[in-house]
């Protein structure tokens, strides 16, 4: 995978949309500086979850005695449903326009952080790719990648409430259908990674 196709797979993961439509709902009711301390404190614990990911994954793997080809075979499957419903319409999303419950500095944790923002596909994804980026500096590479997508996480979410204000609900459900695409062709690849490294197909495709 090179660098753009990881950076996308990530921001579709632990990207902002799906926590920040969620933080929308659930904050309405709270002032202006209890917003800003929730999406400060949702990323914060979302960017720890991915960075112990991505520094200790070989270390989860080698504990669990999961294979890298086995783990990216499966990753790949669980993107796979993950993005196929995006793809095809089955929207399930939360309700956010029922009564949402008094504002808590909590909800930061859960259900924004986790399993929103760091999710478990994020979390696949990022063991996934920490096995095909061998060595300090694919380690260094994809830290410095999840960081910065939760640079943009902060970022999108402080200013939430007035970009989804702004986008019109047909214009969301596309962008929502094309990332899904993306996703899936994504996850797709991951599997054909992990059955090149058990030699079931020729390493290189044209």
């Amino acid at each position: 995978m090179d660098l753009a196709s990881i950076a996308i797979l990530l921001l579709a993961t632990i990207g902002p949309t799906r926590a920040a439509i969620v933080f929308v709902g659930m904050t309405k009711s709270a002032d202006a500086e209890l917003k800003r301390k929730i999406a400060i404190r949702t990323v914060f614990v979302s960017a720890i979850v991915c960075c112990i990911f991505v520094v200790l994954g070989s270390v989860i793997l080698g504990a669990l005695k999961i294979s890298i080809p086995a783990l990216l075979i499966a990753g790949g499957m669980i993107l796979f449903a993950f993005a196929l419903p995006m793809v095809i319409g089955e929207d399930k999303q939360k309700e956010t326009d029922s009564p949402s419950p008094p504002p808590s500095i909590e909800i930061a944790t859960y259900p924004l952080a986790v399993p929103l923002m760091a999710s478990p596909q994020g979390l696949v994804a990022i063991v996934s790719i920490e096995a095909t980026l061998p060595g300090i500096s694919g380690t260094a590479l994809l830290l410095g990648l999840v960081l910065g997508i939760m640079l943009v996480n902060v970022l999108f979410l402080l200013a939430a409430e007035k970009i989804l204000s702004k986008v019109p609900p047909a214009a969301l459900k596309v962008t929502l259908r094309i990332i899904g695409l993306l996703l899936c062709s994504l996850a797709v690849q991951l599997a054909i990674i992990g059955l090149q490294k058990l030699g079931v197909i020729a390493e290189q495709l044209t």
